[in-house]
C-alpha cells in the first residue's frame, strides 16, 4: 500500500522490487541536464524572446486554430500550400506565414535548447548505460538529449526508422535492443502533408540543431511541445509514426518507470494509458524539492489501477545531479 505521506525512498530500494522493462521520460529528465529547459512555454518564448517572435497575423493563426501547438500550424499551413499547388494558385501568403513562423520557432528553440558545442561526450554515454537497461523507452521529450544520448551507443537502440522514412509496414525488432518511442516527436523528426513521417540526421559537418534551422524537403517539424490532451492526441493520430508509437505505449502492460514526468492534465491521454493495465507495477521518481505528499496524492487519484512506487528522482542514475551540464561563460 503506498503512504501517502512526505517519504520518499530510494530506487535501489524499488528497483528489486520488479523487472522495470519500460521507462517513460518527461521533461524533467532534460532538466536535470541543461537547466534552461526548465521554461515554461514554447509558445511565449517564441511571443516574447529576443531575435525573431511571432507577429501578430502569426499569433491570429494560432487563435484561429485554437492550439499553442507549432506542430499543428505548420503541419495546417504546409498542407494549405500544397492544395494550392496542386490547384495552380498563388500561395505567397502562406509561405509569408510559414517562414515567419518557423523563424520564431527556430529562434525559441536556439534560446532554451543545450548547444552541441556543450554536449559532453562521458555524460551521454553515462546515460545510454543506463537507457540501455531497459526494453523500451517512452519520450514527450521533443528536445535533442535522448537522441544525442542514444547516438552514443547507437547498436543498442532501434527507432524503428530503418532508413529516412517511417514504413508502418516495417516495425519489427529482432534481438536485444531498446525500442525507443518518441511519443510526442522531436527536433529531428518531420511530417509531410501526407502524414508521412521522416527522420533527419546530421550531415555536412553540421549537428541536428543547427540543421533545424533549414528546411527539410516539404515537411513541417513533427514535435508537441504543448496544449491540451485532446489537442496532443489529435496531433498524434495526424502522424503514422506518433499513431504507431502511442499505441506501443498503450499495449505495453510491463513495470514501468515514470521519471521527470508530471503525469498532469495536459498528459491526460498518457495518463490514461497508464491506467488501463489494472494491477500494473508503475514507480514514479518524485523530486525530493516537491510538495512530495500532495504529489503522492495526484498521482495516485489519477492511476489508481496501477501498483504504485514512489522514489527520490535524484537517487536514480538519470536524476544524479553530476549529469549537469553548465552553460558557457558569456
Amino acid at each position: 500500500m503506498t503512504e501517502l505521506d512526505s517519504n520518499l525512498g530510494d530506487w535501489a530500494e524499488v528497483q528489486d522490487i520488479g523487472d522495470w522493462s519500460g521507462l517513460l521520460l518527461g521533461n524533467g529528465f532534460s532538466q536535470n541536464m541543461w537547466a534552461s529547459f526548465g521554461y515554461h512555454s514554447l509558445f511565449e518564448t517564441a511571443s516574447t524572446g529576443d531575435g525573431p517572435t511571432l507577429s501578430a497575423d502569426d499569433t491570429a493563426l494560432f487563435e484561429r486554430f485554437e492550439t499553442r501547438n507549432f506542430e499543428w500550424v505548420l503541419s495546417a499551413l504546409a498542407t494549405s500550400k500544397s492544395v494550392l499547388h496542386a490547384l495552380g494558385q498563388p500561395h505567397e501568403l502562406i509561405d509569408q506565414r510559414e517562414h515567419s513562423i518557423r523563424e520564431a520557432l527556430i529562434q525559441a528553440v536556439h534560446s532554451v535548447h543545450i548547444p552541441w558545442l556543450c554536449i559532453e561526450d562521458e555524460k551521454l554515454k553515462r546515460v545510454a548505460s543506463e537507457l540501455s537497461k531497459y526494453a523500451a523507452i517512452y519520450s514527450t521529450n521533443y528536445d535533442l538529449l535522448l537522441y544525442w544520448s542514444l547516438m552514443a551507443a547507437p547498436a543498442q537502440f532501434r527507432d524503428y526508422f530503418w532508413t529516412a522514412e517511417f514504413d508502418i509496414s516495417n516495425t519489427e525488432i529482432w534481438g536485444k535492443t531498446t525500442r525507443v518511442h518518441y511519443v510526442h516527436g522531436g527536433l529531428h523528426l518531420y511530417r509531410k502533408p501526407n502524414g508521412q513521417t521522416l527522420k533527419r540526421t546530421a550531415r555536412g559537418g553540421r549537428n541536428l540543431l543547427d540543421l533545424f534551422a533549414t528546411p527539410f524537403e516539404d515537411a513541417a517539424p513533427l514535435f508537441i511541445s504543448e496544449g491540451t490532451a485532446p489537442e496532443k492526441l489529435a496531433s498524434i493520430y495526424r502522424s503514422d509514426y506518433l499513431s504507431f508509437v502511442f499505441s506501443q505505449l498503450a499495449l505495453d502492460d510491463g513495470p514501468l518507470v515514470v521519471f521527470g514526468h508530471s503525469l498532469g492534465g495536459s498528459d491526460s491521454h498518457i495518463v490514461d494509458v497508464l491506467n488501463s493495465h489494472r494491477g500494473r507495477k508503475v514507480a514514479v521518481a518524485v523530486r525530493a524539492e516537491d510538495d512530495v505528499r500532495q504529489k503522492k496524492g495526484a498521482i495516485v487519484a489519477s492511476i489508481p489501477n496501477a501498483e504504485i512506487y514512489f522514489f527520490d528522482a535524484a537517487t536514480h542514475p538519470l536524476g544524479d545531479p553530476a549529469l549537469n551540464i553548465a552553460p558557457p561563460a558569456s
